[in-house]
């Protein structure tokens, strides 16, 4: 396997297929883009890899993977896609000016781990208003490196899209 790939995350909601949106907030926080969620809601976390994916970490807690398989007639890429439910019931409603760093970690065979933060912003289950606004996110692209004798992934660049 070559030491550049690329993971892609996808987030929305289980209920009714709903995407979730992201606002970017520039250097206010931690991190330039915040994405905008319900409490108490589940959301299909899908990751694609060219690295197949052990478990699913988010916020110490391992999550129940599924593999996704191509649909039948279309054609399968190198890449291996599986999905689990995340649920945010604990997470509290974030106050103005506040976000939550969620930490996510990946481990892939061979024990290769990546660790990310996603910056969110919690907002009551049935608040749809302000957890709309902003673009909508089709997937987070993270351009990845491993390095020689290290299991970590070194992130290149986070792209929203």
């Amino acid at each position: 396997m070559s030491s550049q790939f690329k993971v892609l995350l996808f987030l929305r909601q289980k209920e009714g297929g709903g995407g979730v949106c992201y606002k970017h907030d520039g250097e206010r926080f931690d991190h330039p883009h915040t994405l905008k969620l319900n409490q108490d809601t589940d959301y299909i976390i899908t990751v694609q890899s060219p690295l197949l994916l052990r478990d699913l970490m988010i916020q110490g807690e391992k999550y129940e993977l599924k593999e996704v398989r191509p649909e039948t007639g279309k054609k399968s890429d190198d890449n291996f896609r599986f999905s689990a439910v995340f649920n945010t019931s604990g997470f509290a409603v974030e106050k103005r000016n506040n976000r939550k760093n969620v930490t996510v970690v990946l481990m892939f065979d061979g024990e290769v781990t990546l660790t990310t933060l996603l910056q969110c912003k919690f907002y009551p289950q049935s608040e749809t208003d302000h957890s709309r606004w902003g673009n909508a996110l089709s997937w987070i692209e993270y351009d990845c490196r491993l390095t020689e004798g290290q299991s970590g992934v070194l992130i290149n660049k986070e792209l929203f899209h």
